[in-house]
This record gives C-alpha cells, sequence and structure tokens, in this order.
C-alpha cells in the first residue's frame, strides 16, 4: 500500500492503522519513516508509484480549507485537482485501487442525509474541486471515493475543528460555531479502520465512511464541552451569513451511513463514545 499524505489528518491516521504494510509519502512537516514527495511533481509521482507498483494508493494530501480553496481558485487546483490527476493516472497503469476521500460539500445542502447516488452539486469551490476529484478517481477501474464529514481526531498541527474548540476554550476563549449547519461528525480512528475493512473486503465505487449521526455543529461542540469537562458558555452560535465567509456553505447535509452499515456490519461509533476516545488518548498525541 502507498499512502501519499500521511502528514495530515487522515493519511496520518491510515498510515498508523496499516503500520508497516504501507509506504507513506509526506511533502511538508516530516513524518519519521515516510518518503519525501510533492505531488505537484506529476513525473515523479507517476514514476514512485511505478516503482512501488502498490495493490492499493490512497490519497491523502489534499488543501482542506474551504475559505482558501474559495479565495485562490487556482492554487488550490493544482493539488486538489491537477496533482490528483497524476495519481489517478499511476494508480491506472499499476493496476491498483485508488482510495481518495471525498466531502459532502458536493452536495448543494437544500435535501438532507445525502445518499451515495445523489446528483453533486457543490455551492463553492472547495466542493467543486472535489466533485472533480471524484470524476477523477472514476477513471480508475478499481476506485474507492470515501466521503466523509466533520472528520476530527488528534493531529500534530491541531488544525481540525475539535482540535481548535478544545484550545480556544481551555484558554479561556469563546468560540464561533455556525448554527445553521449539519455535519456528521467522523472520528478520523475510526475511519482509518473502516477503510481498512473496506480495501480488505474489496468494496469499490463510492461510499460515504461517516459517523453514524447527522447533527448541528453547536450540538456536536456543547457533546465536545461534556466530554471534556469545558464551559458550554463560551460556544457562540452565529449565522453562517453573519460570519464573514468567502466560500458559501451548505446548510442541510449530513450523509447517510447505510451502505457503509452494510458492508461492516455496523455504525462507527457515536459523536460522545468517539471524543470519549480522543480525551483518553490524549496523552499520547503527538504536537507539530
Amino acid at each position: 500500500m502507498l499512502v501519499i499524505g500521511g502528514a495530515g489528518l487522515i493519511g496520518a491516521h491510515v498510515a498508523a492503522e496499516f503500520a508497516s504494510r504501507a509506504l507513506v509519502t509526506y511533502h511538508g512537516a516530516p513524518v519519521e519513516g515516510a518518503t519525501q514527495l510533492d505531488i505537484l511533481d506529476a513525473d515523479r509521482t507517476r514514476a514512485l508509484i511505478r516503482r512501488v507498483a502498490p495493490g492499493t494508493v490512497v490519497l491523502a494530501a489534499a488543501e482542506p480549507w474551504v475559505e482558501r480553496c474559495e479565495r485562490e481558485p487556482a492554487a488550490t487546483r493544482r493539488l486538489n485537482v491537477e496533482a490528483a490527476r497524476a495519481v489517478a493516472e499511476g494508480a491506472s497503469a499499476a493496476r491498483s485501487l485508488l482510495v481518495v476521500f471525498s466531502s459532502e460539500y458536493v452536495f448543494d445542502g437544500t435535501k438532507g442525509r445525502y445518499v451515495e447516488d445523489d446528483p453533486a452539486r457543490p455551492i463553492n469551490e472547495y466542493g467543486r474541486q472535489k466533485a472533480e476529484l471524484e470524476a477523477i478517481a472514476r477513471t480508475v477501474p478499481r476506485h474507492l471515493v470515501c466521503r466523509t464529514s466533520g472528520v476530527f481526531g488528534w493531529e500534530p498541527e491541531r488544525k481540525n475543528f475539535v482540535c481548535r474548540l478544545l484550545e480556544r476554550l481551555r484558554a479561556g476563549r469563546e468560540f464561533v460555531v455556525p448554527a445553521d449547519q449539519l455535519i456528521t461528525p467522523t472520528y478520523a480512528v475510526d475511519l482509518a479502520r473502516a477503510l481498512a475493512t473496506l480495501v480488505a473486503r474489496g468494496t469499490t465505487g463510492t461510499i460515504h465512511v461517516v459517523g453514524p449521526r447527522i447533527v448541528r455543529r453547536t450540538a456536536f461542540a456543547a457533546t465536545v464541552c461534556r466530554v471534556f469537562g469545558l464551559p458550554r458558555e463560551l460556544i457562540v452560535p452565529r449565522a453562517t451569513d453573519e460570519m464573514g465567509l468567502a466560500a458559501p456553505r451548505p446548510r442541510d447535509t449530513g450523509l447517510a451511513d447505510d451502505r457503509l452499515r452494510g458492508v461492516l456490519g455496523a455504525s462507527l461509533a457515536d459523536p460522545a463514545s468517539a471524543l470519549a476516545d480522543m480525551r483518553a488518548r490524549e496523552v499520547a498525541a503527538p504536537r507539530g
């Protein structure tokens, strides 16, 4: 297995799950035992895949910041779309299974509880790039498009929603949370475990790899406070339209996990249980 982008939240957990079975790459922050790779170098990317000839290529490298995608579409597209095209070409030539990670932002947020076959209608640049990523992945004969939502867990750079909330509230500072957005919180540890099972069972196509509950961001933030023993009154609910964001956000989103449950035979952990596990792991969590 080749894991491209082992320094990020999803990539790091996938790399840990597959451990000695995977060759892991990184670009910016060094990862112990990993190989440095800039996937903007298409020739080197294809050459690496050709040399390794992996059974599975997991593409976890991406620009995940929705606001940057909206403000800098050309720059972010080079990574999220064009570089992904080179990875897909390499995976196809090597007859590898290509795994990519997409988002509920491929949908417009007018329906809610989206299933895998619902048509993609993105309303912001990030969603458009993810929709293009999905289309690129589907050009590879063996592919697995994992749509996910609200991924959280420990990561060195502490960029995800839960880590940022914890740091602000522990410092006694308020944290503004959109009051009108739905997410499907997904624990990165569980996502990686689920992926291992999906790959082992030969699952292909598109699947929503998400937790079992669709909740408002404010409700999820309140659960974080309860599990970690933090003051809920520091959470400041605010309408998305009042937050001065460049990228429009889909509101009534959320991803159905029916297909995932059918394959795994069970749901991923609910938010409270996942957060309790995250809290138990805090002592050993690395920092960037």
